[in-house]
């Protein structure tokens, strides 16, 4: 029984640790002009924050977000990302124009993410 706690113990451990690095993505969405939007993200599932660049403009933001269930999310009134972590995927609704597209997002290092530490 007690061989048996232990090894609970210790899969608890490694897990959480696992959240202890935040994972940054980059990921992509098509406009119209068929030109690519690139969004990248710092989520850190340990601090409960969701960091979003916007590498045209050099816009950063962190705020708290949403971990469950393998998913992210943030919602920022007028905008809400959802990004699926286990398929790679993104869902952005623009709230305020009441339109929703999706993305694919790929994990890159952090200095290719261009957030400031």
């Amino acid at each position: 029984m007690t061989s048996t706690l232990v090894a609970a113990a210790a899969l608890l451990v490694a897990g959480s640790s696992a959240y202890a690095a935040p994972t940054y993505l980059s990921c992509e969405f098509t406009s119209p002009s068929g030109k690519p939007q690139i969004f990248n993200f710092a989520l850190d599932a340990s601090a409960g924050t969701f960091g979003v660049y916007v590498p045209a403009t050099g816009s950063q933001r962190t705020a708290q977000g949403t971990f469950s269930d393998g998913k992210a999310s943030l919602n920022e009134g007028s905008v809400a990302w959802e990004i699926d972590l286990g398929k790679g995927a993104i869902i952005r609704d623009k709230r305020m124009v009441g339109e929703k597209d999706s993305g694919a997002c790929k994990p890159i290092t952090a200095e290719e993410s261009g957030f400031e530490e």
